[in-house]
């Protein structure tokens, strides 16, 4: 994208309120290195393996109930998507969203170092575009006449 997505349209603050608007009652920030946690308001998360993959497994694995995951990519996502989503939600060009997944910790991730195979034994949901995840600065351009 050129430009750090966590930061670009204040995502992650926005993200963390919607989420909490759709009833959560933590937020936890995955932020990446540990120079990085200064960039967010709020608790975070410092990334202590090699791949995001394994990093969020760690976290999880130490976490208990329904976890609500929010890519800090995906400009669309809001509280009215966040309450609905019961799975891995499904964007609308198709594409399964793990990091916008809904589960309950007792349903066991599956350990790898890539996000897609993690998420295979959750079920997938219907997300449309607020589960689309942005990555290029045209794609971000496609969407951002929707942003608020």
């Amino acid at each position: 994208m050129g430009k750090d997505k966590s930061l670009l349209n204040s995502n992650v603050e926005r993200l963390s309120k919607e989420l909490k608007s759709s009833g959560c009652e933590r937020v936890i920030i995955m932020c990446g290195s540990e120079d990085r946690a200064e960039l967010f308001s709020g608790e975070c998360y410092i990334d202590t393996k090699e791949t995001l993959a394994e990093s969020l497994f760690e976290l999880v694995s130490n976490l208990h109930g329904t976890i609500q995951l929010a890519a800090c990519d995906a400009y669309l996502a809001d509280e009215e998507l966040f309450s609905k989503i019961r799975g891995v939600p499904i964007d609308d060009k198709g594409n399964r969203q793990p990091l916008l997944a809904r589960f309950d910790c007792k349903d066991k991730l599956t350990l790898s170092q890539k996000i897609s195979e993690m998420f295979q034994k959750i079920p997938s949901c219907e997300g449309g575009i607020k589960a689309r995840n942005i990555n290029t600065p045209e794609e971000f351009k496609e969407i951002e006449s929707s942003l608020r």
